[in-house]
């Protein structure tokens, strides 16, 4: 007596090959692709007004601008990734000539890419050469705001020139 046997084996690697197409076509391209970023140094001056003291402000601020690419089915224009990093700006104030120390680096922005953009980033800062906190327990941090008026390489998402300008923050009424 023959047994006759069913082709198995091609119908359950057919059924594979389908399977595995079908889950490459759903996931589809990275939905982002993101290149190497590239790092701009942008003079900061500017003063901070405001009580116990006026605090001047100079230094350099740090940062790094990824171009990213959609390369999803929805297609987005580009954009930049920038992180801002101001450990190189520092403040002197106007009574009584104490340091102060400007905080909020790695603050992260992400914007659509253009020619020209202006960036407003709001930055924590305290006397001393450190963050910190007082001795009664109370925050001694004030904020200031720091405008970044950039431009960049349209084709690498890579800041060209840029200008920055110090001021204390304004409150909407």
């Amino acid at each position: 007596m023959k047994i006759r046997r069913l082709p198995v084996g091609p119908v359950v690697l057919s059924l594979f090959a389908v399977v595995l197409s079908g889950l490459l076509w759903w996931a589809g391209t990275p939905a982002r692709a993101a290149f190497a970023p590239t790092v701009a140094l942008i003079p900061v001056s500017g003063i901070v007004t405001g009580q116990p003291e006026s605090v001047k402000f100079s230094g350099q601020a740090q940062i790094s601008s990824e171009l990213v690419l959609d390369t999803s089915k929805f297609n987005l224009p580009p954009a930049v990734i920038l992180v801002f990093d101001l450990s190189n700006v520092s403040g002197i104030g106007s009574s009584t000539g104490s340091k102060y120390v400007a905080g909020g680096n790695g603050t992260n922005v992400y914007r659509q890419l253009v020619s020209n953009d202006t960036v407003e980033i709001t930055f924590p800062f305290t006397r001393g050469t450190t963050m910190s906190v007082s001795s009664t327990g109370l925050p001694s941090v004030r904020a200031g705001v720091v405008t970044f008026a950039l431009s960049f390489d349209t084709n690498t998402g890579a800041i060209t020139t840029g200008t920055a300008n110090i001021a204390g923050p304004t409150f909407p009424f």
